[in-house]
């Protein structure tokens, strides 16, 4: 197994509040070459991304035990809806802005987590280092080192949720 993805589970102490939230959906970051890349792939009629509620917005009460969930620093937390036909086809996290806004030179101190708020639902899907994660229970979490190739989707006809913990190792 690779050390650099590690698997786990919290009991889950969040309620559905994170179902309210107002998730928005903004463009991808992602370097334009792979955008063409996933075109020619056939994802053009797909929407390629998920909605995002993070930390420019005020966090709702049930985010504050996210930011102590693993013992990392310059912890950010996000929460995530995938709604029917979003998709984030294979990829790497690069952590640019957050490389920058914390002065960060080596990226492997770079790690990144989600936590899945509900139990795995028909259609959900999130693979990680060429692994698929399914299904999953409430309160499952996924781990991994800076730039490791993961996929999400939803092909289900229920929304997909989960929060997104980013941070970094000393």
């Amino acid at each position: 197994m690779n050390n650099r993805v590690l698997y786990g589970y919290t009991d889950p102490w969040w309620d559905d509040s994170y179902k309210l939230l107002d998730y928005l959906y903004f463009p991808l970051k992602n370097p334009q070459e792979l955008q063409d890349k996933w075109q020619e792939q056939g994802y053009s009629r797909m929407r390629l991304n998920g909605g995002l509620y993070d930390m420019r917005r005020p966090m709702p009460d049930i985010a504050q035990n996210f930011f102590s969930l693993f013992e990392w620093e310059n912890v950010g937390v996000s929460f995530y809806c995938m709604k029917t036909c979003d998709f984030l086809p294979l990829h790497r996290d690069h952590y640019i802005t957050f490389r920058k806004k914390f002065n960060i030179n080596d990226p492997y101190k770079i790690w990144r987590a989600i936590v899945f708020l509900e139990d795995w639902k028909s259609g959900h899907y999130f693979e990680i280092d060429n692994q698929p994660v399914i299904p999953w229970k409430a309160g499952d979490w996924v781990a991994w080192n800076y730039d490791i190739e993961h996929a999400a989707g939803n092909v289900g006809p229920e929304n997909r949720y989960t929060v997104q913990i980013t941070g970094c190792t000393q």
